[in-house]
């Protein structure tokens, strides 16, 4: 379907013509065109819907609100521009919903309910943590101590003034370069350095899988994971 001249009611046999008065259009052979060339006037892309379906024509509809604004003014039906196919407006069949557009139908329905359901479960805020690249692990008493980059987006309009790191899934301690808590505008972005504490005896492999939470006081936001290196031990 596209936005369509109804070139058979239109035209008729005898074309368009200007409106005249007391005229019988229907003997003179006159379709219901009055060649008034508003639809030219009003089309953004200066193209004559009249000529057919045209590469340049955006569906802005301007043309068919236009066209039914006159058909109204002069008494005829409106219709004249609309939304046709060529069989619809050529032979007069109606529409029909086939099987191929049912199936694109369903295709982008499932695609809008995903899109739906990711825009409604996203979290409130991005935060990603990532291990300093060439760094290795510190000694620091019985803790081992590792340097890490974060980054975090707040995707709300709201600003958060007491943003913390905690670990979820080792006993240990979180300490950003700078204040203790970190504050972001609504839409904002921050990113800094902060180290992780882990007493050695809590650590099993010289790799050890970690997860971060960031809170904003005892509410959970989000969730990282990074990798935590620590000595490595020979059995």
């Amino acid at each position: 379907m596209n936005v369509a001249y109804d070139f058979v009611r239109s035209e008729s046999t005898g074309g368009r013509g200007k409106l005249k008065k007391n005229e019988d259009r229907a003997l003179a052979g006159k379709g219901d065109c009055i060649d008034c060339k508003l639809c030219v006037h009003v089309c953004p892309m200066g193209i004559d819907i009249r000529n057919g379906v045209q590469l340049e024509c955006t569906n802005c509809t301007a043309c068919i609100d236009e066209c039914n604004t006159v058909m109204s003014s002069i008494g005829f039906p409106k219709g004249l521009i609309r939304y046709a196919t060529e069989d619809e407006i050529r032979k007069k069949e109606p529409f029909k919903f086939t099987g191929r557009m049912k199936g694109y139908t369903a295709v982008l329905g499932i695609l809008i309910g995903i899109l739906a359901g990711l825009l409604l479960l996203r979290n409130d805020m991005e935060a990603t943590i990532l291990r300093l690249p060439g760094q290795l692990f510190q000694h620091e008493g019985t803790k081992i101590t590792n340097v890490y980059t974060y980054k975090v987006v707040n995707k709300t309009v709201h600003d958060f003034d007491k943003l913390e790191f905690r670990l979820l899934s080792h006993e240990g301690t979180v300490e950003r370069v700078g204040s203790p808590t970190l504050d972001l505008k609504g839409q904002g972005f921050a990113q800094g350095t902060l180290f992780i504490k882990i007493e050695s005896a809590d650590l099993t492999t010289d790799k050890t899988k970690l997860r971060i939470g960031l809170f904003d006081g005892d509410n959970l936001l989000e969730t990282s994971s990074t990798t935590f290196l620590g000595p490595r031990t020979f059995n």
